[in-house]
């Protein structure tokens, strides 16, 4: 009998909420035409008034007919229109709290920072996000009073996962968005210098820009850097980063794995320029030592190899995990056949997470391409197509280079014109690179058909 009591008294609660909702809708859509037509002033634009006010009319109506009849869709939106209140007044007064303690020219005594704590978070927000708050709780504890037939909750299941994938898609949408304006930015160089020329030309001379002479805009040489040091970084670090996710995922013993997985995880938290740091001050003066014409200890071969040490931690990592996704039991089934420890590996583990081993590699290749800071201080930034020093074929990896990205790196900020346009062609060229990378690591890891 008291249980009954409880649900009567919660579904009148829930229709005076309906009621109040009506009025709330009413007056929002009173205010709107008012806001609109000018006729009070509010700190927004007549059309986004008009936009916003009837938005929340609609919803807050639709609201207090689905409260009358206890429809827990209705609860649904309320709820959210309640949170995102919140979240607007508090939002705006961590800005205005930041104006104040941030704005002046000198720095704000700590009594005054907390009296403008206290004045904005504990009394003006508080009476803003009263009544939002009081109605979440109060949607809380009333579950039991509304009605949810399977249609209702069909749709709630079908909107929360259009919802999250719109947050998937959102990654798409944004890498879309900056492809489209890096592309815009650079039909000035399409036009004026000519895909032909920028593809081909082996001449990258922004500084022939007098009068009426055309610029020398060929990104063969950087074209042709990126491609080495990246292939170079790979040689040196697939093998080892491979070599360190078989032996922490399959051969180590525990104690091992738990003294070298944060090291190797450290790696990737190191800035970059620190990688230049240690290629300019270490690795420059040992490569100095091959006693070549023209070697200066800076060039291809230097950037591979601190190439190679920024791409380890991302290829271990992600080979570890596709190592350690493999079934145990195709492990047991190999012993049980008679293979050792190291013919499972070889001939079972690798090829079932051969998969996730190449894309370990095409995110390692990823990062090699976008790599700056550090490629421009040990490659040697010199803007020619990379040859030998001399008769000997290997001494290719002494020689200078610049790559794509270094080249956007060290001169937008004097870039103008063309020169710019052409700088943000090479951005384009970059995003083309990672595609055609991803294309073939796609065909890579499709099934073999039987």
């Amino acid at each position: 009998m008291k249980m009954i009591k409880t649900i009567d008294f919660k579904r009148k609660t829930i229709r005076a909420l309906s009621i109040i909702s009506s009025i709330v809708s009413i007056t929002m859509l009173v205010i709107t035409i008012l806001g609109y037509f000018q006729r009070i002033t509010l700190p927004f634009s007549p059309i986004l008034i008009l936009i916003i006010g009837s938005l929340f009319s609609i919803l807050i109506a639709l609201s207090a007919v689905g409260l009358w009849t206890y429809k827990n869709w209705a609860r649904s939106i309320i709820f959210s229109l309640a949170i995102l209140v919140i979240l607007y007044f508090f939002i705006t007064t961590i800005f205005k709290f930041a104006v104040i303690v941030f704005g002046g020219k000198e720095v704000t005594p700590i009594p005054i920072i907390l009296r403008t704590f206290f004045n904005f978070f504990i009394v003006k927000l508080s009476y803003k996000i009263a009544i939002p708050f009081i109605l979440i709780l109060i949607f809380r504890y009333q579950e039991e009073g509304f009605i949810e037939n399977q249609a209702q909750r069909n749709f709630f299941d079908n909107s929360i996962r259009y919802v999250l994938l719109l947050a998937a898609s959102s990654s798409l949408f944004i890498v879309a968005l900056i492809f489209i304006f890096t592309f815009s930015e650079s039909t000035l160089a399409i036009e004026e210098i000519g895909l032909e020329e920028m593809l081909t030309g082996t001449i990258w001379r922004p500084g022939s820009i007098i009068g009426n002479d055309t610029a020398q805009l060929g990104m063969v040489p950087m074209i042709i850097g990126s491609i080495y040091s990246t292939i170079g970084a790979v040689v040196i670090g697939v093998p080892l980063s491979v070599g360190t996710a078989i032996l922490l995922a399959e051969i180590a013993p525990q104690i091992v794995r738990d003294i070298f997985r944060p090291l190797i995880e450290l790696l990737a938290g190191i800035p970059s320029v620190i990688y230049g740091l240690f290629g300019m001050i270490v690795l420059a003066p040992l490569i100095r030592n091959f006693e070549v014409s023209g070697n200066s200890g800076f060039g291809l071969l230097n950037a591979s190899i601190v190439l190679a040490i920024m791409i380890l931690p991302t290829i271990t990592n992600i080979t570890e995990d596709a190592l350690n996704a493999v079934p145990d039991a195709y492990r047991k089934a190999s012993y049980g056949l008679g293979a050792t420890k190291w013919q499972t590996i070889r001939t079972v583990v690798l090829p079932a997470a051969r998969s996730g081993i190449i894309a370990a590699i095409i995110l390692g290749i990823g990062r090699a391409l976008g790599e700056t800071m550090a490629l421009i201080m040990v490659i040697g930034n010199s803007i020619a197509i990379p040859t030998p020093l001399n008769e000997n074929p290997f001494t290719l990896l002494l020689a200078t280079a610049r790559t794509l990205t270094g080249n956007i790196a060290v001169e937008i900020n004097y870039a103008a014109g063309a020169h710019r346009s052409a700088l943000f062609f090479t951005g384009v060229l970059l995003f083309l690179l990672l595609l055609i990378i991803n294309r073939v690591a796609h065909y890579m890891m499709r099934e073999r058909k039987p």
